[in-house]
C-alpha cells in the first residue's frame, strides 16, 4: 500500500495536531497541541500516522490518485467504454 509520508513525522498520532514544531529533535516527538502533550519516539509516532493512513488510503478504484492501478481496464477512446 502506497501512503504519501508528507507530514507524518510532525502529525501527533494521538490527536492529530500538526506542527513542525512537534519534533523536538530526530528522535523526540511531542505534540505540542493544548491538553495533549503526547511523547514518544518520533519514528514510533511517524509510523502509526502511516499505518493509519494506509487503512484510508484506497479509492474505489484501488487507486491513490497518482497514478492508474495495473489492473485497471482499458477504456476506448471513442466511446469512453471498456471494449467488449
Amino acid at each position: 500500500m502506497k501512503v504519501n509520508p508528507a507530514y507524518t513525522s510532525q502529525r501527533c498520532s494521538a490527536c492529530g495536531f500538526v506542527t513542525e514544531n512537534n519534533r523536538e529533535s530526530q528522535a523526540v516527538f511531542r505534540c505540542k497541541a493544548a491538553g495533549c502533550g503526547h511523547r514518544e519516539h518520533a519514528d514510533v509516532n511517524a509510523a502509526k500516522n502511516i499505518k493509519h493512513a494506509a487503512g484510508h488510503a484506497v479509492s474505489a478504484c484501488g487507486d491513490l490518485g497518482t497514478s492508474q492501478s495495473a489492473k485497471q481496464e482499458p477504456l476506448s477512446r471513442a466511446t469512453g467504454r471498456t471494449p467488449s
